[in-house]
Protein backbone atom coordinates (compact mmCIF):
# COMPACT_ATOMS: atom_id res chain seq x y z
CA UNK A 1 0.00 0.00 0.00
CA UNK A 2 1.10 3.34 -0.50
CA UNK A 3 0.19 6.45 1.37
CA UNK A 4 -0.41 9.85 -0.24
CA UNK A 5 1.48 12.90 1.18
CA UNK A 6 -0.13 16.39 2.03
CA UNK A 7 -2.02 15.83 -1.37
CA UNK A 8 -5.48 14.24 -2.51
CA UNK A 9 -5.70 10.91 -4.00
CA UNK A 10 -6.52 11.07 -7.62
CA UNK A 11 -9.81 9.36 -7.44
CA UNK A 12 -12.97 11.16 -8.09
CA UNK A 13 -15.30 12.88 -5.38
CA UNK A 14 -17.96 10.32 -5.30
CA UNK A 15 -16.67 6.17 -5.42
CA UNK A 16 -19.47 5.63 -8.15
CA UNK A 17 -17.59 1.99 -8.90
CA UNK A 18 -19.22 1.11 -5.48
CA UNK A 19 -22.95 2.20 -6.47
CA UNK A 20 -21.87 -0.17 -9.07
CA UNK A 21 -20.91 -3.03 -6.75
CA UNK A 22 -23.94 -2.69 -4.58
CA UNK A 23 -26.39 -3.16 -8.01
CA UNK A 24 -24.23 -6.37 -8.51
CA UNK A 25 -24.34 -7.68 -5.46
CA UNK A 26 -28.29 -6.98 -5.15
CA UNK A 27 -28.55 -9.14 -8.58
CA UNK A 28 -26.37 -12.09 -7.62
CA UNK A 29 -28.89 -12.14 -4.95
CA UNK A 30 -31.29 -12.19 -6.77
CA UNK A 31 -30.72 -15.22 -8.91
CA UNK A 32 -29.14 -16.95 -5.97
CA UNK A 33 -33.42 -16.54 -5.04
CA UNK A 34 -34.39 -17.82 -8.42
CA UNK A 35 -32.09 -20.56 -7.82
CA UNK A 36 -33.98 -21.63 -4.59
CA UNK A 37 -37.58 -21.01 -5.55
CA UNK A 38 -36.97 -22.41 -9.28
CA UNK A 39 -34.94 -25.24 -8.25
CA UNK A 40 -32.19 -23.87 -10.73
CA UNK A 41 -29.33 -25.64 -8.70
CA UNK A 42 -27.39 -23.07 -11.43
CA UNK A 43 -24.29 -20.57 -10.74
CA UNK A 44 -25.06 -18.81 -7.85
CA UNK A 45 -26.51 -21.41 -5.45
CA UNK A 46 -24.57 -19.32 -3.02
CA UNK A 47 -25.67 -15.65 -3.61
CA UNK A 48 -26.09 -15.39 -0.18
CA UNK A 49 -22.63 -14.62 0.92
CA UNK A 50 -23.39 -10.82 -0.96
CA UNK A 51 -25.40 -10.12 1.72
CA UNK A 52 -22.39 -10.00 3.85
CA UNK A 53 -20.80 -7.42 0.82
CA UNK A 54 -24.03 -5.19 2.14
CA UNK A 55 -22.76 -5.13 5.45
CA UNK A 56 -18.77 -4.55 4.61
CA UNK A 57 -19.99 -1.49 1.96
CA UNK A 58 -22.22 -0.10 5.18
CA UNK A 59 -19.16 0.17 7.23
CA UNK A 60 -16.87 1.79 4.59
CA UNK A 61 -19.25 4.03 2.94
CA UNK A 62 -19.82 5.70 6.87
CA UNK A 63 -16.35 5.67 7.80
CA UNK A 64 -15.60 7.78 4.69
CA UNK A 65 -18.55 9.94 4.16
CA UNK A 66 -20.27 10.32 7.56
CA UNK A 67 -18.23 9.29 10.98
CA UNK A 68 -16.71 13.23 10.88
CA UNK A 69 -19.94 14.10 11.30
CA UNK A 70 -20.41 11.55 14.01
CA UNK A 71 -17.36 12.70 15.92
CA UNK A 72 -18.73 15.96 15.80
CA UNK A 73 -21.68 15.09 18.15
CA UNK A 74 -24.48 13.69 16.11
CA UNK A 75 -26.00 11.62 19.02
CA UNK A 76 -26.43 7.95 18.83
CA UNK A 77 -30.16 7.81 18.77
CA UNK A 78 -30.79 11.14 16.49
CA UNK A 79 -28.10 9.53 14.14
CA UNK A 80 -29.70 6.07 13.86
CA UNK A 81 -33.74 7.94 13.70
CA UNK A 82 -32.44 9.69 10.67
CA UNK A 83 -30.38 6.50 9.49
CA UNK A 84 -34.25 4.68 10.17
CA UNK A 85 -36.34 7.38 8.05
CA UNK A 86 -34.09 6.64 4.76
CA UNK A 87 -34.01 3.37 4.92
CA UNK A 88 -38.10 3.05 5.84
CA UNK A 89 -39.32 3.42 2.66
CA UNK A 90 -37.30 -0.05 1.69
CA UNK A 91 -39.27 -1.95 4.72
CA UNK A 92 -42.63 -0.06 3.47
CA UNK A 93 -42.48 -1.40 0.06
CA UNK A 94 -40.74 -4.64 0.61
CA UNK A 95 -43.37 -5.35 3.48
CA UNK A 96 -46.15 -4.04 1.40
CA UNK A 97 -45.57 -6.33 -2.21
CA UNK A 98 -45.40 -9.03 0.17
CA UNK A 99 -48.22 -8.42 2.50
CA UNK A 100 -50.27 -8.14 -0.96
CA UNK A 101 -48.98 -11.84 -2.16
CA UNK A 102 -50.27 -12.83 1.01
CA UNK A 103 -53.91 -11.10 1.26
CA UNK A 104 -53.92 -12.70 -2.74
CA UNK A 105 -53.00 -16.12 -1.52
CA UNK A 106 -54.87 -16.24 1.86
CA UNK A 107 -52.32 -16.72 4.12
CA UNK A 108 -54.33 -16.80 7.17
CA UNK A 109 -57.02 -14.63 7.85
CA UNK A 110 -57.14 -10.44 7.55
CA UNK A 111 -56.74 -9.25 11.35
CA UNK A 112 -53.74 -11.45 11.14
CA UNK A 113 -51.90 -10.33 8.26
CA UNK A 114 -52.85 -6.77 8.80
CA UNK A 115 -51.12 -7.56 12.51
CA UNK A 116 -48.37 -9.13 10.90
CA UNK A 117 -47.96 -6.03 8.20
CA UNK A 118 -47.94 -3.27 11.36
CA UNK A 119 -45.24 -5.59 13.35
CA UNK A 120 -43.06 -5.70 10.29
CA UNK A 121 -43.55 -1.77 9.30
CA UNK A 122 -42.31 -1.19 12.77
CA UNK A 123 -38.96 -3.49 11.94
CA UNK A 124 -40.44 -5.53 15.24
CA UNK A 125 -38.91 -9.27 14.58
CA UNK A 126 -40.86 -11.87 14.32
CA UNK A 127 -40.02 -13.81 18.28
CA UNK A 128 -41.79 -17.35 17.29
CA UNK A 129 -38.68 -19.58 16.56
CA UNK A 130 -40.00 -20.24 13.36
CA UNK A 131 -39.61 -18.98 9.76
CA UNK A 132 -38.23 -16.05 8.85
CA UNK A 133 -37.27 -12.77 10.88
CA UNK A 134 -39.72 -11.17 9.58
CA UNK A 135 -43.32 -12.11 8.61
CA UNK A 136 -43.63 -10.98 5.29
CA UNK A 137 -40.44 -10.29 3.56
CA UNK A 138 -37.35 -12.21 4.21
CA UNK A 139 -34.58 -9.67 2.93
CA UNK A 140 -36.00 -7.07 5.31
CA UNK A 141 -33.68 -8.49 7.96
CA UNK A 142 -30.51 -7.02 6.67
CA UNK A 143 -32.07 -3.86 7.25
CA UNK A 144 -32.64 -4.52 11.00
CA UNK A 145 -29.45 -5.56 11.46
CA UNK A 146 -27.81 -2.75 9.55
CA UNK A 147 -29.85 -0.09 11.80
CA UNK A 148 -28.09 -1.56 14.59
CA UNK A 149 -24.83 -2.05 13.21
CA UNK A 150 -25.10 1.67 12.58
CA UNK A 151 -26.17 2.78 16.18
CA UNK A 152 -23.49 1.18 17.59
CA UNK A 153 -21.18 2.70 15.31
CA UNK A 154 -22.55 6.06 16.25
CA UNK A 155 -22.23 5.49 20.10
CA UNK A 156 -19.12 3.54 20.21
CA UNK A 157 -17.09 2.56 16.82
CA UNK A 158 -16.53 5.82 16.44
CA UNK A 159 -14.61 6.08 19.28
CA UNK A 160 -12.31 3.25 18.49
CA UNK A 161 -9.35 4.11 17.23
CA UNK A 162 -7.86 2.91 14.02
CA UNK A 163 -5.51 -0.21 15.03
CA UNK A 164 -8.00 -0.91 17.55
CA UNK A 165 -10.53 -1.20 15.08
CA UNK A 166 -8.85 -3.90 13.12
CA UNK A 167 -8.29 -6.20 16.36
CA UNK A 168 -11.82 -5.77 16.89
CA UNK A 169 -12.28 -7.00 13.47
CA UNK A 170 -10.05 -10.36 14.28
CA UNK A 171 -11.83 -11.02 17.11
CA UNK A 172 -15.26 -10.95 15.40
CA UNK A 173 -13.92 -12.78 12.65
CA UNK A 174 -13.26 -15.44 15.24
CA UNK A 175 -16.52 -15.52 16.42
CA UNK A 176 -17.64 -15.65 13.08
CA UNK A 177 -15.60 -18.57 12.48
CA UNK A 178 -16.70 -20.31 15.07
CA UNK A 179 -20.53 -19.50 14.30
CA UNK A 180 -20.49 -20.33 10.53
CA UNK A 181 -18.82 -23.69 11.60
CA UNK A 182 -21.48 -24.10 14.52
CA UNK A 183 -24.51 -23.55 11.65
CA UNK A 184 -22.39 -24.87 8.70
CA UNK A 185 -22.71 -21.85 6.56
CA UNK A 186 -22.86 -18.61 6.39
CA UNK A 187 -26.61 -17.87 6.34
CA UNK A 188 -27.36 -16.63 9.62
CA UNK A 189 -29.56 -13.97 10.65
CA UNK A 190 -32.36 -14.80 8.04
CA UNK A 191 -34.65 -17.47 10.61
CA UNK A 192 -36.42 -16.40 13.66
CA UNK A 193 -34.12 -15.70 16.43
CA UNK A 194 -34.87 -18.31 19.19
CA UNK A 195 -33.52 -18.22 22.85
CA UNK A 196 -30.46 -21.19 21.06
CA UNK A 197 -29.76 -18.76 18.23
CA UNK A 198 -30.97 -14.86 18.78
CA UNK A 199 -26.79 -14.05 18.82
CA UNK A 200 -25.63 -16.21 15.59
CA UNK A 201 -26.96 -12.95 13.66
CA UNK A 202 -24.06 -10.41 15.54
CA UNK A 203 -20.95 -12.14 14.38
CA UNK A 204 -21.74 -12.09 10.29
CA UNK A 205 -22.70 -8.42 10.77
CA UNK A 206 -20.55 -7.53 13.03
CA UNK A 207 -17.48 -8.84 11.18
CA UNK A 208 -17.46 -7.22 7.81
CA UNK A 209 -19.43 -4.13 9.19
CA UNK A 210 -16.33 -3.48 11.22
CA UNK A 211 -13.79 -4.37 9.02
CA UNK A 212 -15.20 -2.31 6.50
CA UNK A 213 -15.07 0.77 9.10
CA UNK A 214 -11.42 -0.43 9.50
CA UNK A 215 -10.93 -0.24 5.34
CA UNK A 216 -12.43 2.74 5.02
CA UNK A 217 -10.58 5.03 7.54
CA UNK A 218 -7.30 3.60 5.74
CA UNK A 219 -8.82 4.53 2.45
CA UNK A 220 -10.09 7.97 3.56
CA UNK A 221 -6.54 8.34 5.43
CA UNK A 222 -4.94 8.28 1.93
CA UNK A 223 -3.76 4.60 1.66
CA UNK A 224 -3.80 3.42 -1.66
CA UNK A 225 -2.59 0.68 -4.29
CA UNK A 226 -2.74 -0.49 -7.51
CA UNK A 227 -5.67 -2.17 -9.30
CA UNK A 228 -7.30 -4.17 -11.51
CA UNK A 229 -8.81 -2.04 -14.79
CA UNK A 230 -11.87 -1.55 -13.61
CA UNK A 231 -14.28 -3.80 -15.74
CA UNK A 232 -12.13 -7.07 -14.54
CA UNK A 233 -12.47 -5.38 -11.39
CA UNK A 234 -16.18 -5.52 -11.54
CA UNK A 235 -16.31 -8.45 -13.16
CA UNK A 236 -14.24 -10.72 -10.29
CA UNK A 237 -17.26 -10.90 -7.86
CA UNK A 238 -19.70 -12.54 -10.44
CA UNK A 239 -16.85 -14.60 -11.33
CA UNK A 240 -15.92 -15.52 -7.37
CA UNK A 241 -19.27 -16.46 -6.67
CA UNK A 242 -19.62 -18.79 -9.21
CA UNK A 243 -16.74 -20.58 -8.19
CA UNK A 244 -17.12 -21.19 -4.85
CA UNK A 245 -19.17 -24.23 -5.20
CA UNK A 246 -16.40 -25.72 -6.94
CA UNK A 247 -13.90 -25.48 -4.03
CA UNK A 248 -12.59 -28.48 -3.02
CA UNK A 249 -13.78 -27.14 0.86
CA UNK A 250 -16.64 -27.37 3.22
CA UNK A 251 -19.56 -25.26 2.69
CA UNK A 252 -18.48 -23.59 6.11
CA UNK A 253 -15.27 -23.26 5.00
CA UNK A 254 -15.73 -21.94 1.60
CA UNK A 255 -17.92 -19.22 2.67
CA UNK A 256 -15.43 -18.29 4.98
CA UNK A 257 -13.05 -17.90 2.58
CA UNK A 258 -15.29 -15.75 0.15
CA UNK A 259 -16.08 -13.51 2.84
CA UNK A 260 -13.13 -12.86 5.34
CA UNK A 261 -10.47 -12.92 2.22
CA UNK A 262 -12.60 -12.44 -0.94
CA UNK A 263 -15.20 -10.11 -0.21
CA UNK A 264 -12.71 -7.24 1.28
CA UNK A 265 -10.36 -7.34 -1.32
CA UNK A 266 -12.79 -7.48 -4.39
CA UNK A 267 -14.29 -3.76 -2.24
CA UNK A 268 -10.97 -2.49 -2.44
CA UNK A 269 -10.14 -3.02 -5.94
CA UNK A 270 -13.41 -1.87 -6.81
CA UNK A 271 -12.73 1.33 -4.74
CA UNK A 272 -9.07 1.50 -6.45
CA UNK A 273 -10.17 1.04 -9.92
CA UNK A 274 -11.58 4.30 -12.34
CA UNK A 275 -14.50 3.75 -14.09
CA UNK A 276 -14.98 5.88 -17.03
CA UNK A 277 -16.81 9.26 -15.87
CA UNK A 278 -19.31 8.36 -18.76
CA UNK A 279 -20.33 5.31 -16.40
CA UNK A 280 -21.02 7.75 -13.25
CA UNK A 281 -24.78 8.14 -14.32
CA UNK A 282 -25.33 4.43 -14.51
CA UNK A 283 -23.77 3.37 -12.00
CA UNK A 284 -25.02 5.64 -9.64
CA UNK A 285 -28.49 4.57 -10.70
CA UNK A 286 -27.73 0.40 -10.35
CA UNK A 287 -26.91 1.38 -6.94
CA UNK A 288 -30.32 2.84 -6.16
CA UNK A 289 -31.74 0.42 -8.26
CA UNK A 290 -30.44 -2.15 -6.69
CA UNK A 291 -32.03 -0.88 -3.20
CA UNK A 292 -36.32 -1.63 -4.05
CA UNK A 293 -34.93 -4.78 -6.10
CA UNK A 294 -33.24 -6.16 -3.06
CA UNK A 295 -36.92 -5.48 -1.13
CA UNK A 296 -39.22 -6.92 -4.12
CA UNK A 297 -37.69 -9.39 -5.69
CA UNK A 298 -37.97 -12.72 -3.96
CA UNK A 299 -41.86 -11.91 -3.46
CA UNK A 300 -42.35 -11.45 -7.39
CA UNK A 301 -39.90 -14.62 -7.54
CA UNK A 302 -42.20 -16.56 -5.36
CA UNK A 303 -45.67 -15.25 -6.43
CA UNK A 304 -44.84 -15.83 -10.46
CA UNK A 305 -43.61 -19.40 -9.99
CA UNK A 306 -47.18 -20.03 -7.88
CA UNK A 307 -48.84 -18.56 -10.62
CA UNK A 308 -46.91 -19.88 -13.24
CA UNK A 309 -44.48 -22.62 -12.11
CA UNK A 310 -40.88 -23.47 -12.70
CA UNK A 311 -40.34 -23.66 -16.69
CA UNK A 312 -37.13 -22.02 -17.92
CA UNK A 313 -39.41 -19.26 -19.64
CA UNK A 314 -41.45 -18.23 -16.25
CA UNK A 315 -37.97 -17.95 -14.65
CA UNK A 316 -37.06 -15.06 -17.61
CA UNK A 317 -40.58 -13.30 -16.76
CA UNK A 318 -39.87 -13.66 -13.21
CA UNK A 319 -36.48 -11.79 -13.27
CA UNK A 320 -38.24 -9.57 -15.51
CA UNK A 321 -40.83 -8.58 -13.46
CA UNK A 322 -38.73 -8.09 -10.78
CA UNK A 323 -36.69 -5.46 -12.50
CA UNK A 324 -40.53 -3.93 -13.39
CA UNK A 325 -41.63 -3.71 -10.22
CA UNK A 326 -38.59 -2.59 -8.38
CA UNK A 327 -38.18 0.24 -11.36
CA UNK A 328 -41.69 1.23 -10.84
CA UNK A 329 -41.28 1.94 -6.70
CA UNK A 330 -37.86 3.18 -7.70
CA UNK A 331 -39.64 6.01 -9.63
CA UNK A 332 -42.50 6.24 -7.04
CA UNK A 333 -40.22 6.26 -3.50
CA UNK A 334 -36.69 8.04 -3.10
CA UNK A 335 -33.95 5.93 -2.80
CA UNK A 336 -31.25 7.83 -3.28
CA UNK A 337 -28.45 6.83 -1.28
CA UNK A 338 -25.66 8.97 0.21
CA UNK A 339 -23.11 10.02 -1.62
CA UNK A 340 -19.71 8.10 -0.77
CA UNK A 341 -17.58 11.30 -0.64
CA UNK A 342 -13.68 10.94 -0.34
CA UNK A 343 -12.80 12.84 2.60
CA UNK A 344 -8.96 13.31 3.15
CA UNK A 345 -6.66 14.21 5.76
CA UNK A 346 -4.74 17.63 5.84
CA UNK A 347 -1.48 17.71 5.24
CA UNK A 348 0.70 18.00 8.23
Amino acid sequence: MTQAAGTAPAHPARLFQLDGLRGIAAFMIMLYHLDIVYRVNGLFVRGYLFVDMFFLLSGFVLAVSTEKKLNAGIGAFEFTKARFVRLWPLVAVGAGVAALRAFAIGMADPLTLLLWLALDLAMIPSLTGSGPFYRFNGPQWTLFYELLANFIHALALKKVPTRAMLALAIALGAWLIYTVQLHRADTMGVDAPTWKTWWMGLPRVGFSYVLGVWIGRKYKDGVRTPSLPWWLAMAVPVIGIAAVPSLPLTTANGDLVFVMLFLPTVMWLVAMSNPPQALKVPMEWLGNFSLPLYCVHLTVLVWVSEALGRDAWVRVMAVAAAMAVAWVFSKLVSFQSKPTVVKTSPAG
